[in-house]
């Protein structure tokens, strides 16, 4: 074999190794993207079954009053479709990025430029409301925006910045008086903390003609059962959980003082706090 078919020969392998090289590299970068992408499609997935739970009555405790059980599951339905909608537009997004990124040719610098990071479930996330909320105005299924009032960080990195935009649903909205034993109630759920889909619990202030108010955070996201087991509780007690959920009080947040008002509200001045009820991937920049 001649010195120019050996030269062919290993620009060729060079070429090959080369282009195998870069393929390996974009690989690990899809597989990340699709790891995104399929837990997006994941979440999609789990809330179309909540949604097809609650309109077949899986979900829905047989005991109790029959009013307020249709009405705390209507509401739930409600929430549940919106958070559906948002979820899909977020696997979309994650389904495009993960193809512009296999189309990207490897970076020259073998130094990553993020990294991923696992936010523990139960990790605390407090929230200012960039609005008063109350049952007056917002109704079950509605949306509510805020920022985080603290950073939230993770094996000593800062996995989201204090300031960065929160969405949420109303999941429950029903003045005193809407419920059959007089009570009423406001629930909301964080869903999405900047670009990140969230699954986190509920925050509940629930109160009575008497104008006695008391906030609660319910474990488990969508705890259907919780609620209704609060919402239908005629000795007021507030301290049982149908379904398993936790219920807990709501340490800093903004309850209502007592008053003869018929609304009940959630106020902006004082941060909630929610607990993730689920861990989070979430990819950080260096």
């Amino acid at each position: 074999m001649n010195k120019r078919s050996i030269g062919s020969i290993a620009l060729l392998s060079g070429l090959v190794l080369g282009g195998l090289a870069c393929e390996k590299k974009l690989s690990q970068e899809a597989v990340a993207a699709q790891d995104a992408t399929k837990s997006a499609d994941d979440r999609v997935a789990r809330l179309e079954q909540q949604l097809a739970d609650l309109k077949t009555g899986k979900q829905t405790p047989k005991d109790g009053d029959r009013e307020t059980l249709d009405t705390v599951s209507k509401n739930e339905q409600k929430a549940i479709e919106r958070q559906i909608q948002s979820a899909k537009k977020k696997a979309e997004a994650r389904k495009r990025e993960a193809e512009q990124l296999a189309a990207v040719p490897a970076p020259k610098s073998t130094a990553p430029e993020s990294i991923l990071l696992e936010v523990p479930s139960g990790t605390p996330i407090e929230v200012k409301l960039d609005q008063d909320l109350g049952t007056d105005k917002q109704q079950a299924g509605d949306s509510w925006s805020g920022t985080l009032s603290s950073d939230v960080r993770v094996s000593g990195s800062t996995v989201w910045r204090a300031g960065t935009p929160v969405h949420g649903v109303v999941s429950q909205s029903a003045a005193l008086g809407r419920l059959a034993n007089g009570k009423g109630g406001l629930a909301i759920r964080l869903t999405e903390i900047g670009s990140n889909d969230v699954d986190a619990d509920t925050h509940l202030v629930v109160g009575d003609k008497r104008g006695e108010r008391n906030a609660k955070i319910i474990g488990g996201g969508a705890a259907l059962g919780a609620l209704i087991g609060i919402l239908t509780d005629k000795n007021n007690k507030n301290d049982h959980a149908l379904g398993g959920a936790a219920i807990g009080a709501a340490a800093g947040t903004a309850a209502a003082a007592a008053t003869a008002d018929t609304v009940v509200r959630i106020k902006a001045a004082t941060p909630v706090i929610f607990t993730l009820s689920a861990p989070e991937k979430v990819t950080i920049k260096r």
